[in-house]
């Protein structure tokens, strides 16, 4: 069976530490450096962060995207279950935490308030309904319930239900459960199964978005035979928005129920995504729209995906399991677990799982250091080259005379100059890139926020005297989280994009006409190679940097985009909904919440942050000088200098010249070998 995701990613983190291992044996990268990596890889968590309400079918996706066995418990995780996280562990076992004593006197709070005081507010009425059902059951603790409160718990796996089961012994007290699993491609990963929000204990529903907010992939699941009902709907539009919107894929799992009753699967997503767009318009929230532009609900039956991973003597064992297939053999006209497989569709939403965690960490993770390797077996070789130039050059002008030294010298001079004026030119095309890039950046970043505000302005202006700031809150959060998270990023992204693009175009023109330079005044030199590898590790330097970030030379830290734009618009936000309440009557909010939002956009300027890609051709410029100058054309005047001031041994040198040069083309050689060999482990 081909890899799952998690043995992808291993695969992966696997072949970046054979390629780092081999850049330290060939002495590309230091010892140290090689451990940097390891501990990086081992150190970084891909988390993915599982929403839904009850009977979407988790329970079996979880068995079958994470574990491919009959692992969890099914319909073990109503509202007021755990939060539960699925990571590697040497042996099965599962560690709960349990409330404090402050938060469990906190949800007995909650429990004890009447429905007369909640009635009509949709999130409390949730919320003391979650605190009564959970007092309840603490009943079956008696006593020894106080023992336990503030401590964590190892237990057996067996035992899993006694935690998430909606009748299980501690369900009442367990405010997360870890559970350790014996899969190698669960290191590094981490899948936290989210049963419910409105949490009656606010630290628990805060963790919970936690976890969400750092989740590099969010997948909302979707029961099939009642998709994006109300509480899918609440799901969405309450708490998915305020976890990062930008990261979520939508799952309509067990498909198979519509299908069977002739629904094709262009209708079975076209339906949900109608029922989408008909919620926001209803909302008035157009920024969860934006989910389904990026990535198309994807129809999918985790039942038949486990089916296709379970041993058939598992199936045919099992009345359940041995309905399911015959079942499915019907519906689909299937009779192999290949074509369950593929039925399934559970590769669709994998891939797409695949796609969003590459995007967040791609560049850190994998391309930075594995472009750091190539780029330090690159200068290696580079070096050895500058020396075999250097010898090469001394045994051709060791044949020369004085006088055609001298016009050798005078033409390198000149190629110097001509170098400059180019360098300068080069400066000035990436000066001209940057002006027009900062220019557009910084007008669609303002345009994109203005824009926002408005949509602020607009739900303020639609806020309800009646209301309180709860009713608006999650909607003026929920434009903010879009502008940072999504908006104001992809901008960044685009711009970053297209800085790298026109420094390489400017920087590949500029070398066109420095080789016209080069054959010219340097006519006994070939400057293919050397100008090749030179263009290829400006790219490599250009790939490995931030184009917009500061430095410690200009702030107090380091910090890129987000930071940048968090600073610039988050106290503003949050300032307005402190400050909008109770203490101010419901005009002198709105007009207070109106000031906030214009300064908003009228404290926004992005140009600072933007004005930082200038520091990127810098480095460029400094690069291509110390190239040409320091590395080509001046160690090739001083070999001219000292040939002429030591005239007298010029057999004995040539005699050196040839012998190091030899010793330095085996080790050119060595060097293209240890290249190919490395090119064969990179994967990017």
């Amino acid at each position: 069976m081909e890899q799952n995701l998690f043995e992808e990613l291993q695969d992966k983190k696997q072949r970046l530490v054979a390629l780092a291992t081999k850049a330290a044996e060939y002495g590309w990268i230091t010892a140290e450096s090689r451990q940097g990596i390891v501990n990086k890889l081992e150190n970084d968590v891909l988390t993915i962060g599982v929403i839904g309400q009850m009977k979407c079918g988790k329970s079996t996706f979880l068995n079958s995207f994470v574990f491919e066995d009959n692992v969890l418990p099914a319909a073990t995780t109503p509202m007021t279950a755990a939060l539960s996280v699925i990571t590697y562990g040497e042996s099965k076992k599962i560690v709960a935490e349990f409330y404090t004593k402050d938060e469990w006197e906190e949800q007995k709070l909650t429990a004890s308030r009447s429905w007369s005081d909640v009635q009509g507010n949709a999130l409390e009425e949730s919320k003391v309904k979650a605190a009564k059902e959970l007092v309840e059951k603490a009943g079956k603790l008696g006593p020894t319930l106080n023992s336990y409160l503030g401590k964590t718990q190892e237990d057996e796996f067996g035992n899993l239900i006694d935690y998430v089961g909606a009748d299980g012994k501690y369900i009442s007290i367990t405010k997360s459960v870890t559970i350790y699993y014996p899969k190698e491609y669960l290191k590094g990963v981490e899948i936290v199964d989210t049963p419910g929000f409105n949490d009656p204990i606010v630290s628990r529903e805060e963790r919970t978005k936690a976890f969400l907010k750092k989740a590099d992939v969010v997948l909302m699941m979707l029961y099939a035979g009642r998709p994006f009902d109300a509480t899918d709907r609440e799901i969405l539009f309450q708490n998915v928005r305020q976890c990062g919107i930008g990261k979520v894929i939508i799952g309509i799992n067990k498909y198979d129920i519509p299908y069977e009753n002739e629904e094709t699967e262009d209708e079975i997503k076209e339906y949900v995504k109608q029922e989408i767009r008909k919620a926001c318009k209803m909302c008035e929230d157009d920024s969860l729209s934006e989910i389904l532009k990026q990535a198309e609900p994807i129809p999918l039956s985790a039942e038949m995906a486990l089916l296709s991973e379970l041993p058939m003597s598992k199936i045919t064992a099992n009345e359940d399991f041995q309905f399911a297939w015959k079942r499915a053999c019907r519906i689909f006209e299937i009779s192999s677990q290949s074509q369950m497989r593929e039925k399934s569709h559970l590769g669709k939403l994998a891939s797409a799982v695949k796609q969003l965690a590459e995007n967040e960490k791609e560049k850190i993770l994998f391309a930075k250091p594995v472009n750091a390797i190539m780029a330090a077996g690159n200068g290696k070789k580079m070096e050895v080259e500058k020396s075999l130039r250097e010898y090469e050059g001394m045994m051709i002008n060791l044949g020369k005379p004085d006088k055609e030294l001298e016009e050798k010298k005078e033409n390198l001079e000149k190629a110097k100059r001509r170098l400059n004026k180019k360098i300068d030119l080069l400066g000035c095309d990436i000066d001209n890139s940057f002006e027009q890039i900062i220019r557009k950046g910084k007008n669609e970043m303002e345009d994109e926020v203005d824009n926002s505000c408005r949509k602020m302005q607009k739900i303020i202006d639609n806020w309800g005297r009646l209301e309180d700031i709860e009713k608006i809150s999650p909607k003026l959060d929920g434009v903010k989280q879009t502008l940072l998270t999504r908006t104001l990023k992809r901008k960044v992204e685009g711009l970053s994009d297209k800085a790298k693009t026109e420094i390489k175009k400017c920087v590949r023109d500029f070398m066109a006409e420095v080789d016209d330079v080069l054959m010219k005044y340097v006519p006994d030199f070939d400057p293919g190679d050397f100008m090749k590898e030179l263009e290829h590790k400006i790219n490599l330097d250009i790939e490995n940097e931030d184009m917009f970030s500061f430095d410690s030379s200009t702030e107090d830290e380091n910090y890129g985009w987000s930071e940048f734009i968090f600073r610039l618009l988050n106290k503003a936000m949050w300032g307005a909904l402190g400050l909008a309440g109770n203490v101010l009557n419901h005009s002198e909010n709105v007009n207070k919440l109106h000031q906030y939002v214009n300064s908003i956009s009228g404290e926004f300027n992005p140009t600072p942050f933007l004005e930082t890609i200038y520091k990127n051709k810098d480095k460029i410029i400094d690069s291509v000088k110390d190239s040409f100058f320091t590395e080509l054309i001046e160690p090739m005047i001083q070999q001219i200098d000292d040939i002429r001031s030591q005239a007298g041994s010029k057999e004995a040198k040539l005699a050196d010249a040839k012998t190091k040069a030899d010793m330095l083309r085996k080790q050119k050689s060595k060097m293209e070998t240890e290249m190919n060999e490395m090119l064969t482990l990179n994967w990017i």
